[in-house]
């Protein structure tokens, strides 16, 4: 298992290896902030990145981290293999949240855009079921659904 540890509260992420695969761990990072965890192994002979993330829910923190997974894919992964998935704490798109406040854009939902653009990342669920609704956090107190943990 690679992991960065979080708080009791918050924050926290990990990568469980299958024991086969564990001799083919090539590398493996995680952040001290506890929101990145990155590992690459070869498989067939073929280098296979895998990056898991928490991303923040403070709006002030947000940009910082984007930046920062930015530069740890940059330097740290196998970018014509990549994978990433997790929590991004952000909805991407109108039909990705139903009830609470209206939906708007943000500045970190537009920097996940641009990150996806830069790596060529795909939003796999609403490429293969672009008309789904299904959602990954739902909160009856808020009236509240939305899909905000993807690969």
């Amino acid at each position: 298992m690679i992991f960065s540890h979080g708080s009791r509260h918050s924050k926290g992420v990990y990568i469980l290896i299958d024991q086969l695969m564990k001799e083919n761990l090539e590398y493996s990072f995680s952040d001290n902030a506890s929101r990145i965890a990155l590992i690459t192994v070869s498989f067939n002979s073929i280098k296979l990145s895998r990056c898991n993330i928490y991303a923040p829910n403070n709006p002030n923190d947000q940009l910082q981290f984007i930046q920062e997974l930015n530069n740890c894919l940059i330097d740290k992964a196998e970018l014509s293999t990549l994978i990433v998935g997790g929590d991004w704490n952000c909805t991407l798109t109108k039909k990705d949240k139903k009830g609470g406040l209206i939906w708007r854009p943000t500045n970190f939902r537009n920097a996940i855009l641009i990150t996806m653009d830069i790596f060529d990342l795909i939003d796999i669920q609403r490429e293969r079921h672009p008309n789904v609704n299904k959602y990954s956090y739902t909160s009856k107190a808020l009236n509240l659904k939305s899909r905000i943990d993807y690969f």
